[in-house]
């Protein structure tokens, strides 16, 4: 008989989910490596191929056993919480390009005949995820508003230089006042430039703020409880723990009744943006957790939609 000391235990065969998620490691490791070595993060060929690498890997419908293996690769957590920044720093950029290229290449004659604007609008690498979006969001409230049915004012957190889901809105509720809040007053600056050449700019208003602030205002004139809806872009709050922290400030400013659509990621598409994970917090925080929405197609976010409860 054979001595139980010198038994050896086989070495296990890797299953294919768990080939995929040491190959996606591998080549998100590598995307990561050669963008953190960039001068910087404009618009051009390179970083172009990189992020449309990266983003086409992520939004695959992996099986559930394969992105549990993938997060659980060592170093993978920290590889995204590094990863996300430049995704973030990228995308602004990206945005900031096209809003001046419209507003530079757009007539001065403009906004009387903005239909040049739009055209180059249109021309937007990303404008047909955003209209899907943004469609999926609003089918969604429509579920859940109650009177009026169509929300006339709403708010858009994070709404950068290129407020695309904003003119989403616009475009889907003609009688909807959009109000756009974002920290960047060099953003906000390009976007209400970019708003007036589009012909937007009497249904939209602008503020600086910082809602990770509490006494943080929304513009002179504007009140909180004026909202029927807030959206809050993905890309506000690094975390679950920013977000909820974020959220529990916005509470205290609504009125009971407000719909809150947060903007969350699924699976691997949680290396692109942060994952608002849903729990016994939100109540908490006073917020009735209403719907969650998880698209597969090429539109990136995950859709949450919340309610600010009875006080």
């Amino acid at each position: 008989m054979t001595p139980a000391s010198t038994l050896q235990t086989p070495p296990k065969t890797a299953t294919p989910n768990a080939i995929s998620a040491q190959t996606l490691a591998t080549e998100i490791r590598d995307i990561y490596r050669v963008l953190s070595e960039l001068p910087d993060l404009a618009p051009e060929d390179k970083v172009n191929a990189l992020l449309t690498r990266l983003v086409s890997l992520c939004i695959v419908p992996y099986s559930h056993e394969c992105v549990s293996y993938f997060f659980g690769i060592q170093g993978i957590r920290t590889l995204c919480e590094q990863l996300r920044p430049l995704c973030t720093t990228a995308e602004g950029e990206l945005e900031r390009f096209w809003a001046k290229k419209i507003i530079d290449e757009s007539p001065d004659t403009l906004p009387a005949s903005p239909t040049q604007a739009r055209t180059l609008l249109t021309t937007f690498p990303y404008h047909q995820n955003y209209i899907d979006l943004s469609r999926i969001e609003c089918s969604t409230l429509s579920a859940f508003l109650f009177t009026p049915t169509t929300p006339q004012n709403i708010a858009f957190i994070g709404s950068g230089p290129l407020p695309l889901t904003s003119l989403c809105i616009l475009d889907i509720y003609p009688s909807t006042h959009v109000h756009n809040i974002d920290r960047d007053t060099s953003a906000l600056s390009i976007s209400r430039q970019l708003c007036e050449k589009l012909g937007y700019a009497e249904r939209m208003s602008f503020a600086c703020a910082d809602v990770s602030v509490e006494e943080s205002d929304v513009g002179e004139g504007v009140k909180w409880e004026d909202f029927d809806v807030v959206f809050l872009a993905a890309l506000v709050g690094i975390d679950t723990p920013s977000k909820l922290s974020i959220l529990e400030s916005l509470v205290k400013k609504l009125r009971p009744g407000a719909l809150v659509v947060a903007r969350s990621a699924k699976g691997l598409r949680g290396v692109l943006y942060p994952i608002l994970e849903l729990g016994d917090d939100m109540e908490r925080v006073g917020l009735e957790m209403l719907i969650e929405v998880h698209p597969w197609t090429k539109v990136v976010n995950s859709v949450i939609l919340l309610r600010v409860k009875e006080r």
